[in-house]
Formats: C-alpha cells, sequence, structure tokens
C-alpha cells in the first residue's frame, strides 16, 4: 500500500512537486479550486501527509478560508502531518503557519531533496507519535481498543477468540501496510520457524465472516503473493 499525500495548490510549481513525489512511489490526490468542495465531504482516513502550496502575497490569515477547509477535513482524533511550501516565508507568516497546526514549512523555491528528507521525517515521526499513543485503533467504522481487547464495527460489538482478536490486532497495527504470511504466524502463532501457513488462511476466512459478511465496505483484503491487509478501499 503506498504512502498517500494530499497536495493541494495550482501551477508548475505544484506539477514539478506531484510527478516528484509520483516518482518517488507516493500516491498523490492533487486538489484544487472546485475539487476540494467535492473532496471535503469524504474521510482522510487515507491520507497520510497533507501538502498545501500557498500563494497568498499577504499574511497567513488571508487565506484563512482555506485553512478553515483543513481542519474541517480532518477527523477529530485523526493525526495527519501538514506541510506548508510558501513563496511569503516572514517570520509573522511562519509563526501564524504553525500556530494554526501546520507541522512544517518551507520557503520557494523548494529544494527538491530537502523537501522529500523533510516529507520522510514527518511521516516516522508522526508514525512513532501513533504507534506510541494509540489505545483505540480505527479503520472505516472499525474500532479495536487494544486495552480492553474490545472489537466493533458501526457500533456492533464483535465476539472475536483470543487468537481471532490477536490476528485482527496484528493487522490493524499495521494498517494499510501487507503482512506477509510468515509475519503473521510468527508474530501471533509465535513460530518462529517455516511451516505449514494454511492455519493463517483459515482463521482469515473465520474473522472475514465477522468483520466483513454482510458489508458493503470490506476491510480485510488479499494481496496476491503476500498475505493480507487491512485497508478500507476507496
Amino acid at each position: 500500500m503506498k504512502t498517500a499525500i494530499l497536495l493541494i495548490g495550482a501551477g508548475e510549481q505544484v506539477s514539478l512537486i506531484q510527478d516528484v513525489l509520483c516518482s518517488e512511489g507516493y500516491e498523490v490526490q492533487r486538489k484544487e479550486g472546485p475539487e476540494l468542495d467535492q473532496f471535503a465531504k469524504n474521510s482522510l482516513s487515507h491520507i497520510n501527509l497533507i501538502i498545501l502550496v500557498d500563494r497568498s502575497e499577504g499574511e497567513a490569515h488571508h487565506d484563512q478560508d482555506q485553512k478553515l477547509e483543513l481542519k474541517r477535513w480532518i477527523d477529530k482524533g485523526q493525526v495527519v502531518p501538514l506541510l506548508v511550501i510558501t513563496s511569503n516565508a516572514s517570520p509573522q507568516f511562519i509563526v501564524e503557519w504553525l500556530d494554526y497546526g501546520a507541522n512544517d514549512v518551507m520557503e520557494e523555491p523548494v529544494h527538491l531533496n530537502v523537501m522529500l528528507a523533510r516529507i520522510r521525517n514527518l511521516l516516522r515521526v508522526f508514525a512513532n507519535a501513533t504507534q506510541e499513543g494509540e489505545e483505540v485503533i480505527i479503520v472505516h467504522d472499525l474500532k479495536v481498543n487494544l486495552r480492553s481487547r474490545r472489537v466493533n464495527r458501526a457500533g456492533e460489538y464483535l465476539t472475536l477468540t483470543p487468537k481471532e482478536y490477536e490476528l485482527l490486532e496484528f493487522l490493524a497495527l499495521h494498517v494499510n501496510e501487507a503482512c506477509t504470511r510468515s509475519d503473521i504466524l510468527r508474530e501471533v502463532w509465535g513460530y518462529e520457524y517455516a511451516m505449514d501457513t494454511n492455519v493463517v488462511d483459515v482463521y482469515i476466512k473465520h474473522l472475514r465472516v465477522k468483520v466483513d459478511k454482510g458489508r458493503s465496505v470490506k476491510l480485510i483484503h488479499t494481496v496476491r503473493g503476500i498475505g493480507y491487509m487491512l485497508h478500507e478501499k476507496n
């Protein structure tokens, strides 16, 4: 599963940034103008990073409408790092953006290698913070409580066996990542040596019945030739 970046802005520089991000293997969704309104109706649960290319000539408050859109899009409790790229890097402008909630501000012209390094750093820092501080993992309408070991989907509590829960927890801790059968076997069953991984397929089948059966949005997906992934497909 590729890391998803929401790129907001217009112009040749934004197109160049988009091309560079795509060449680095990122999944880029570029939005501008009227497209933003439509995108605002959707959740950002699949977005890992937001990059806003701000071309406002004055101070940051001149772009207040766009900033308010960003705040409305981000789900409560969801951690999505925000990188602002701007041609106006006055101290006041930078302070306003950082106070608002931006995690990094870069001045144009952008050195692309530096931008990529800052992106990697933001993704790494936020991934570590989420993992260390997370008690409830939410994927679409599925909630996995790591402390109580209770699982519910759309408000309905699911009755799982201890091993089914451990399997789901492992997938949830690696949400949007392809997990191999061998990794699942080692981490969930504790086997340190190669053996028949059919047991993983059997438990995945049981888990799908309890988590996905009868629901329009499927969360447990097969990654051909690799294993399985917990992911909300768009």
